[in-house]
């Protein structure tokens, strides 16, 4: 992980309204959620912010905190927690199944799979967040948002060799 640069809460949050524009209800509520975990990680981290570059190895190892697969059959990310690839195994394990029973979470993974490469928010450690609570690996780095979009890397094998990121803390 190589620091580029150092910034503020403000900063990050207006990078991140950049990197998710909105386009309707849905990603207003979205950004809205993330923006206050944001803002906890900053506040729980005493408001320092990295801009960093991230190599794949590195990304294979941020943990995922629980992810119910947007309400869908099956939690690809357990309550313990995941890395993003254990995460990415358990997809591949399921196989063509979770399309069918989780659409709104496979909805996003497969857009993302061809999107442009945007940049992850994440924490140094667990939040203190009920999402994050019952993470049983709390140490290291860890997803604030970008959890469809690593996925999606990972699964169509298109991470980048340097990824950019936000870290709080």
């Amino acid at each position: 992980m190589r620091t580029m640069e150092t910034l503020d809460t403000g900063e990050v949050l207006r990078r991140f309204r950049d990197a998710h524009p909105v386009t309707g209800e849905e990603s207003r509520a979205g950004n809205e959620y993330v923006e206050g975990v944001l803002r906890l990680a900053a506040d729980q981290r005493g408001g320092r912010w990295r801009r960093v570059a991230l190599d794949g190895g590195e990304i294979a190892g941020i943990l995922l905190p629980w992810h119910t697969g947007e309400n869908g059959g099956r939690e690809p990310v357990p309550p313990a927690g995941a890395t993003v690839a254990e995460a990415a195994a358990t997809l591949r394990a399921w196989g063509g199944d979770y399309p069918d029973t989780n659409p709104g979470c496979w909805g996003r993974i497969s857009w993302l799979a061809g999107a442009p490469h945007g940049p992850l928010f994440l924490s140094e450690g667990a939040v203190d967040h009920p999402f994050y609570e019952r993470m049983e690996r709390r140490d290291g780095l860890v997803h604030l948002d970008g959890l469809h979009r690593m996925l999606a890397w990972t699964l169509w094998d298109r991470v980048p060799a340097r990824a950019q990121a936000y870290v709080a803390g």
